[in-house]
């Protein structure tokens, strides 16, 4: 039997504790929606599972990554297509995945074509959202430019993964959009007239916030813990395992930055600087400024990089 959300979500009847859907909270209703495989949550496909176990696996080789992503024409053309974006800044076009793969780097193309793979899969295809989605995407590509900015400034080692987690942190908030969206307008209402952090008026009323959604689907899709972890914790660095607590920081400072510098838009009003985590870091407040004015700088980029994940 089915039972029909009150803004409009078909969803499977559940049962816990002798409770219908329609009477469960809005975190029992998230739950029910990532872990039920009959409600409507879009599925990664095959290719991207694949791509998932590859990045897991200390036996893949090279050749093994270009194969599973080559036999997807579509994925591949997008993959090629970020490869030979500004974002890289190649002096030579890239025209396989194998060259790909060589000059960029393995774990970098795992990156990319998760990234693009989930984008394809998490786009609403209607326009009728809350938010603008594109402006919602920039903004989440945008942190992955920033973190890199960070790391760079910061000279601490570069993780190829870093454009993928900045690509993702900020999906939670898409599952809000699509399934709970009246739910979730009262959310951007209030958080419109208090200026309360958002994550903390998602928590107050739904009882569950964009960070801790993107942490369990990323389980259910089996993604690793540095990928997982720093998107969990973005906004609460406190509660953040010490072993990921460094690039969870650079996640947090590189989401200031770039609603400091209007890359795309989140939702937030207010950007919430953290300096105790900007302290943390080693940077300063004149690097903070530099940093600013080098994402204000990168918006064609953003575009670019957004234009080939399409």
């Amino acid at each position: 039997m089915v039972w029909v959300h009150e803004d409009g979500l078909d969803v499977s009847e559940t049962r816990q504790g002798g409770r219908r859907n329609d009477q469960l909270s809005i975190r029992e209703k998230v739950i029910d929606l990532i872990r039920n495989k009959a409600t409507s949550l879009p599925t990664l496909p095959v290719i991207i599972n694949n791509i998932i176990v590859t990045a897991k696996s200390d036996s893949t080789t090279a050749n093994d990554l270009a194969r599973f992503i080559s036999n997807d024409q579509a994925l591949s053309a997008r993959v090629l297509k970020i490869a030979n974006s500004p974002y890289y800044g190649l002096p030579k076009k890239i025209d396989s995945i194998s060259r790909a793969i060589i000059v960029i780097g393995f774990k970098e193309i795992i990156s990319i074509a998760l990234g693009s793979g989930i984008f394809k899969a998490l786009t609403p295809k209607s326009k009728d959202v809350l938010l603008d989605m594109n402006e919602l995407w920039k903004h989440s590509i945008g942190v992955g430019f920033a973190s890199r900015q960070i790391e760079m400034t910061t000279k601490k080692s570069m993780e190829e993964s870093t454009m993928l987690v900045g690509l993702l942190h900020d999906i939670g908030k898409i599952l809000f959009l699509i399934y709970f969206p009246g739910d979730y307008s009262e959310v951007l209402v209030k958080h419109h007239e208090d200026g309360i952090p958002l994550y903390e008026i998602e928590q107050n009323l739904l009882e569950i916030d964009h960070s801790e959604i993107a942490y369990m689907l990323m389980k259910q899709w089996n993604f690793p813990d540095n990928i997982s972890i720093p998107i969990r914790y973005h906004h609460r660095i406190t509660d953040c395992p010490f072993e990921h607590l460094n690039r969870t920081m650079i996640i947090n400072a590189a989401d200031y930055l770039c609603q400091s510098a209007g890359i795309g838009h989140s939702a937030n009003i207010n950007p919430e600087r953290k300096d105790e985590v900007i302290s943390a870091l080693g940077l300063s407040a004149g690097q903070i400024e530099e940093l600013t004015e080098t994402m204000k700088a990168c918006r064609d980029q953003v575009d670019s990089f957004l234009e080939a994940l399409s």
